[in-house]
């Protein structure tokens, strides 16, 4: 038998060479994820720091003044989740004179005030307390109040706030402050009536003059008898809430001591103005003046039925047991007439015919004549001196 001579292969080399090139691939695996690794790390850190500079940004809000615009932090522009407003970038922009003293600021335009102090809840508006929502900060340059009370007490700005961004803008020619929720002293608890006194609604805000009649067949709305205690010895009917305003003025009247007041007259029918206009009329006549002229003399003082106010019911005249129950200018001289100037707005009724307003009203001085309006308007005419027709142009029509 022949002996074949075979040779066994080596096999040792090439394993060694494949565990050479494994290993070799694990390292450049390992380099990899290393590197894998430290990119992600490095885009983590990246992100990380992006998200800081976008949490940093979303602290800010922003406030825009015309041309201008503020930044606050966060924890001070939102204070127990309520947004708040500088006053002083306010006051720079809107050209209201400030005032430091200490720990308060006074904010002053066209004769009217506000002042804050820091710490505190409240704040003095034109005299009278108002009730703020969170305490007045005042420090770091800023007065810092909550933009609700800033658009309760500035008329002719206007605020609108879309997510972190406040734009301010002026929506008149002038800036009052008029403080419209206030805490109001009165003499007795008029809890009872206090929705009345500050309803202002499309009927107590009616506008009638001598270029905005009613209709001849229009009849008062909610009209309800006076009370005896409260008026003359007649029936005189009013307008429900205008009647419930009233009786909370009058309480407060007598419990100072204005007990000779009483009411004279206040809804009149089409007939009965109708009646009163023609016998001025025939007055006038009486005196030498033609039928022409005694009507033109008569509507200085008087309204023909379709333009008289009294036909609504939300319109009183006052006089007093001493002067005999007149309605002229004798009650110009009594007590009463000056305390109704200064108070009578707090009940939600204004001085319909001022004295240096006739030329708007087209009516005569009449210091006895008051209209219900509501606590809010009637504040407002107060504070700013406008008769009804001017708060109307310039605070509604203005809109």
């Amino acid at each position: 038998m022949s002996k074949e001579n075979t040779k066994t292969p080596n096999t040792c080399g090439v394993r060694q060479g494949f565990y050479k090139r494994a290993a070799e691939a694990e390292k450049r695996n390992r380099r990899m994820l290393a590197v894998t690794a430290i990119g992600i790390l490095v885009l983590a850190s990246i992100l990380l720091f992006s998200a800081t500079l976008l949490e940093t940004t979303a602290g800010k809000y922003i406030y825009v003044y015309g041309e201008q615009k503020q930044k606050i932090d966060k924890d001070q522009a939102l204070i127990s989740n309520t947004l708040n407003i500088d006053l002083n970038s306010l006051s720079n922009y809107a050209g209201i004179t400030k005032e430091a003293t200490g720990s308060s600021v006074t904010y002053k335009i066209n004769g009217t005030t506000a002042t804050f102090e820091n710490g505190k809840n409240t704040a003095i508006i034109n005299g009278i307390k108002m009730s703020l929502p969170q305490k007045a900060v005042i420090k770091n340059g800023y007065c810092l109040i909550p933009i609700q009370t800033a658009q309760e007490i500035f008329l002719s700005i206007d605020f609108e706030t879309k997510s972190k961004t406040t734009t301010v803008s002026l929506t008149g020619e002038t800036v009052y402050m008029i403080a419209k929720n206030t805490a109001i002293e009165y003499v007795t608890d008029i809890s009872a009536y206090i929705d009345d006194i500050r309803t202002s609604n499309e009927y107590t805000t009616i506008l009638v003059n001598k270029q905005n009649p009613v209709d001849d067949d229009f009849v008062g709305k909610d009209l309800v008898e006076i009370p005896a205690k409260y008026r003359k010895s007649t029936s005189i009917d009013l307008n429900k809430t205008a009647l419930n305003a009233l009786v909370a003025m009058m309480e407060d009247m007598f419990a100072l001591g204005y007990t000779d007041t009483f009411v004279t007259s206040a809804h009149r029918t089409y007939n009965y103005q109708e009646m009163l206009f023609s016998m001025y009329v025939d007055g006038e006549m009486e005196k030498g003046y033609s039928y022409d002229a005694a009507i033109e003399r008569a509507n200085k003082y008087s309204a023909r039925p379709e333009f008289s106010e009294h036909r609504t019911g939300l319109s009183v005249d006052f006089t007093t047991h001493s002067i005999g129950g007149k309605v002229d200018d004798v009650f110009e001289g009594t007590a009463v007439c000056s305390w109704l100037k200064e108070n009578a707005w707090k009940y939600g009724f204004v001085l319909r015919y001022p004295k240096d307003k006739v030329d708007i009203t087209g009516y005569i001085h009449e210091s006895w004549h008051y209209r219900f309006v509501g606590l809010e308007i009637a504040s407002v005419m107060y504070q700013t001196g406008m008769c009804y027709e001017e708060y109307l142009e310039y605070f509604v029509k203005g809109e």
